[in-house]
């Protein structure tokens, strides 16, 4: 059996100033974000594009994992989508099993680390490309029952990242409570909320451009599978 492993990219230790622009009195969802911050980073890697459900397919091959939510809806069978309908426990299952087979320490991006990655060393900027519109950028604004792009459809941020937002909504390693700056909230399967996970990114539902923001950071419980939640790796 191949493991295939993600194309990463290097981002340098530096300072990044998080949390900007400010968020608008209008924004279109109830987690705001309402300090700026100035964060020294560690070097780090992150990989180019999202797990694609190839990558995806491998891992439950060898496992005999659960499948991730609408796995066979035909709609999703092309090899170069982003793998969707996983939980953050299943990205974590897939961090340690890719880790375990090739002896590197894969991982879920941390917040700040995704923000600054998603930036693309654009300071200051609402998008991973600037503050031009999202229309023809990303892939968002379809409906519940539709479907992501394949991955790398859009133009690269600066460092080469593709589909930073848009497209599925990205799990990240922290806990929401550790790292937002207003309370977690959410609680559809029943856990309770100080075990909420960051989501990040938008997806292909995201009918609001504005939750496209590489400042916002969304939560929802780490059990949570649905259509539009995937994941990237780190190292």
């Amino acid at each position: 059996m191949k493991i295939i492993e993600p194309q990463l990219v290097t981002i340098s230790a530096g300072e990044v100033t998080l949390a900007v622009p400010e968020c608008p009195t209008d924004y279109p969802s109830g987690h705001r974000w309402t300090t700026s911050r100035q964060v020294q980073i560690e070097a780090f890697q992150i990989a180019h594009c999202s797990v694609t459900r190839v990558e995806y397919e491998t891992f439950i091959a060898d496992t005999q994992y659960a499948t991730p939510v609408d796995w066979d809806d035909s709609e999703l069978q092309d090899p170069r989508l982003p793998v969707c309908g996983v939980s953050a426990e299943d990205a974590d299952a897939y961090c340690q099993w890719l880790s375990d087979k090739t002896g590197k320490a894969y991982r879920l991006p941390c917040a700040d680390e995704w923000e600054k990655a998603a930036r693309g060393g654009l300071q200051g900027k609402r998008h991973p490309w600037g503050d031009e519109d999202a229309e023809g950028r990303c892939c968002f604004g379809r409906p519940e029952t539709g479907f992501p792009m394949s991955v790398g459809s859009f133009e690269p941020n600066g460092y080469g990242l593709y589909d930073m937002v848009g497209n599925i909504w990205q799990w990240l390693a922290d806990l929401y409570v550790n790292v937002a700056q207003d309370p977690p909230t959410n609680t559809p399967t029943g856990r309770p909320a100080e075990l909420n996970r960051v989501l990040v990114g938008g997806s292909f539902m995201s009918g609001d451009a504005g939750l496209l923001w590489v400042a916002y950071r969304h939560e929802d419980p780490p059990d949570l599978r649905h259509r539009c939640l995937g994941f990237r790796l780190a190292l």
